[in-house]
């Protein structure tokens, strides 16, 4: 305090100097032009600049932010184009906004419905019933356009879609033969359609509510969900009187205009339901239209595919084996229904005893998908059809391949885990070490794998694992985000967190710089009149002032460059974990190699290296969470350094500084030599600084009321983030246990199939010297047939012959 006193007395008593003992101008000081009109325009006119920028500066930062309804119609479009796209999340959070941040905007109403849309994909059916609820409950205009859109929707909730690929799961095959098998071992061949979670009373409200609009007035969308509905209720009538209006007889499925998209479904939907009512030719005469039909789609294309499938199943189940296996054959090896209809053509081929061309047919499914999950089937059905070939030696090669495939695969992984709970803890830590990633491929061979992924749970396990070790990651990524939004949001100046207010800011500094100049220019005008050996020391103070001012931002800033450092080294902490971590990982691999490899040959402690490689991943996983937090607190620091910008600070120190002195200089030169241009000047240049100075305060304001209601937000969702941190990490360790508990008993299910194809092999070579004794007793008996025809030849040979003789 009492250094700041003596310092602005003794800048007080230089003035005073200067005021009584001005002389000659020394040299270096500033020179001014020859004073003139053109010279006060000049002046002027950067003053006025700089006060137009001021002027506008100042309007910014008392205007209202708000959003136009335009602005709003381009987010509502961005959330259409992220639905069409498949970022439905994007979508959701786009719709989100503009329901909950301006829902009295024309484009709320629509968002309520694309929300909804939005939520489906998401498997959030119970919010997306009430949003198509709320959409039907508006009566408003931008409302009302979706009613018919939330009608259909809604009657798709009631009775929803399979997930995508259901219709090429292996073993869904419809041909009599694995109905048979399936009926054999008690499985039933009927699959009833999913049932929603909506009551039955708002079911049939729905259907009243889409028969009360007339089939014109029907939206194309809402009568392929009506007559969905109807055919999947059973009532096949109704669906396919809906269904054909859409779609009439006379007009080309793939014809375009309106509705143009669900004529190939309504077409294929009727057609399913002829054939449900048992109008067997009807319903081949309607699959037939379809395939004549060329739609661009992909998924319409899949629908003429289906139709092709349909077509031969149909051929199948008459006996129609040519015309089946011609349907068969027209789906092509892109189409994602190849291998179901090579495999469906095996089995009709086979039924019609033509087992040269059902052999190829497998041959060529088992290299088109060599790790198919009924690959293991296709092999075993290629040695069943040997057999019927009578072509005993390859059939037996073929089971006894199989045999010592499954057998050696079976004794490594039998030997390897010789305690259930040996492996879940060998498990756990598996799991634990990456469970994003974490898949039934790190747990067993390439040729197990196939036989795992038969399982449900194991695969339900596998995607469970991957779900939340992705939940895990999005959290961590969300905190790390909200703490660099928190960062940011600290600064001092929070206008340059805004480009609108930024660009008033650095208009602000280019005018602080003009205005500056101007003040040079008058202190020099009177310099020049001046006189005075004192000038020159104040000259030269005002030039070192004005290097600093000059001195290019991001300069040498010894707490800036400490605070950078640290950033530094937390980085090679980071750097040197996972290098660490990758050093562990190799061991650990190059340890479970070598257990694989010797443990035939060495008496290896089984629970000992378990225990061991367990602790060594649960090691690698404590590792890999260390250098992921350190690299959150790298991501920290940088946004700190970024958003703190102590170079701005510094700038302005340095020209209010320089403007403090140059209003000295002018002060103490205006007593000596009165200017009443350069006053009146002078007086415009420090009204704009004392105005500037509340301007840019008032930049900050405005930024801190737009921040006002996201600051709550972050607090809130800092709250929130915690709370998922501290559930999810309750789930991951839950989730870690029950996946490897499912892991241990698919191991020991994979093992037994495993022994279950070794038996299977043999109970086919059991089958082939069955059928080698068949046909060595067929042919003793054709033999002995033969014989006795002989013989009774020959006995009737000679009783015609002593016949003869007695005559």
């Amino acid at each position: 305090m009492r250094r700041g006193l003596r310092a602005r007395g003794r800048g007080w008593a230089r003035l005073w100097v200067i005021g009584v003992g001005l002389g000659l101008a020394s040299p270096g000081v500033l020179r001014a032009a020859a004073p003139g009109g053109d010279w006060l325009e000049q002046q002027e006119a950067k003053l006025d600049e700089a006060e137009e920028a001021l002027k506008h500066a100042a309007e910014a930062a008392k205007r209202a932010v708000g959003v136009s309804e335009e602005e709003l119609a381009k987010r509502l479009v961005q959330g259409q184009l992220q639905l069409a796209e498949g970022d439905y999340e994007g979508a959701a959070i786009t719709f989100l906004d503009l329901l909950e941040n301006h829902p009295k905007s024309q484009a709320a109403p629509q968002a309520v419905f694309f929300l909804g849309e939005a939520l489906v994909p998401l498997q959030m059916e119970r919010w997306a019933f009430e949003l198509f609820t709320q959409n039907l409950g508006d009566g408003r205009p931008e409302a009302k356009r979706f009613h018919q859109r939330s009608v259909a929707r809604l009657l798709d909730l009631s009775i929803p879609r399979r997930e995508a690929g259901f219709a090429r799961r292996p073993g869904l095959s419809a041909t009599p033969e694995v109905r048979a098998r399936l009926r054999a071992v008690g499985v039933s061949t009927t699959l009833e359609p999913p049932k929603g979670k909506m009551r039955d009373e708002d079911v049939e409200r729905l259907v009243r509510w889409a028969q009360s609009y007339p089939a014109k007035d029907r939206q194309p969308e809402l009568s392929y969900a009506f007559g969905r509905h109807l055919y999947l209720s059973g009532r096949h009538d109704d669906a396919i009187a809906v269904l054909d209006a859409m779609s009439p007889v006379d007009i080309p499925i793939t014809r375009g205009g309106e509705g143009a998209q669900w004529r190939v479904r309504a077409a294929y939907v009727a057609a399913s339901a002829t054939l449900a009512k048992g109008a067997v030719d009807e319903a081949l005469e309607r699959f037939g239209r379809i395939v004549k039909a060329n739609p661009s789609a992909a998924r319409d294309r899949q629908i003429v595919q289906l139709s092709w499938l349909a077509m031969a199943r149909i051929h199948h189940d008459d006996g129609n084996v040519e015309d089946a296996v011609i349907n068969y054959r027209r789906i092509g090896r892109d189409s994602p229904y190849f291998a179901e209809a090579m495999y469906e053509t095996a089995w009709t081929l086979m039924a019609a005893k033509r087992y040269d061309r059902a052999v190829q047919a497998l041959d060529l499914l088992l290299v088109y998908d060599p790790d198919s999950p009924i690959a293991a089937e296709i092999k075993h059905l290629r040695g069943k059809i040997r057999i019927q070939q009578r072509d005993y030696e390859g059939a037996e090669e073929q089971f006894l391949a199989l045999r010592r495939e499954f057998d050696r695969l079976g004794k490594r992984l039998g030997s390897k885990l010789q305690s259930s709970g040996d492996a879940t803890a060998y498990f756990a830590a598996v799991v634990g070490e990456d469970m994003e990633h974490f898949s039934l491929g790190s747990l067993l061979p390439q040729g197990a794998v196939t036989v795992a992924r038969a399982l449900p749970r194991a695969v339900h396990a596998e995607k469970l694992s991957g779900e939340v070790g992705a939940l895990n990651r999005e959290l961590d990524e969300l905190r790390a985000m909200l703490a660099q939004m928190e960062e940011a949001v600290a600064v001092p100046h929070k206008a340059k967190l805004f480009t609108d207010l930024a660009g008033h800011v650095a208009a602000l500094d280019q005018g602080a710089l003009d205005v500056v100049e101007v003040q040079e220019q008058l202190v020099a005008r009177l310099s020049v009149k001046a006189k005075g050996s004192g000038l020159e020391q104040l000259e030269g103070q005002r030039r070192r002032l004005r290097e600093q001012l000059d001195a290019p931002r991001g300069g040498a800033n010894p707490r800036l460059e400490g605070a950078a450092r640290g950033v530094e080294r937390l980085e090679q902490q980071a750097h040197k974990l996972e290098l660490t971590v990758d050093e562990l990982r190799a061991q650990l691999v190059a340890t479970e190699r070598y257990y694989e490899e010797t443990r035939a040959e060495q008496k290896i402690d089984h629970q000992a290296f378990l225990t061991q490689a367990a602790e060594m991943r649960d090691e690698i996983a404590s590792l890999e969470d260390e250098s992921a937090a350190l690299r959150r607190r790298v991501g920290r620091a940088r946004a700190a350094l970024r958003f703190a910008n102590p170079e701005d600070d510094t700038w302005r120190q340095a020209l209010s500084a320089y403007q403090q002195h140059l209003g000295q200089m002018y002060a103490a030169l205006a007593k000596a030599v009165p200017d009443a241009d350069a006053d009146r000047l002078w007086k415009r240049a420090a009204r704009w600084h004392a105005a500037s100075t509340a301007v840019r305060s008032g930049l900050d304001d405005a930024a801190e009321g737009r921040l006002k209601k996201a600051l709550v937000i972050l607090a809130e969702e800092r709250v929130n983030l915690d709370r998922y941190r501290v559930e999810l990490d309750a789930v991951q360790g839950r989730t870690k246990d029950l996946v490897s508990q499912v892991m241990s008993a698919t191991y020991r299910d994979v093992v037994g199939e495993l022994h279950n194809q070794v038996m299977r092999s043999e109970v086919g070579l059991l089958d082939v010297a069955w059928a080698m004794k068949e046909a060595e007793t067929d042919e003793v008996h054709r033999l002995e047939l033969e014989r006795d025809r002989t013989l009774g030849e020959l006995d009737a040979a000679v009783q015609m012959g002593l016949e003869e003789l007695g005559r």
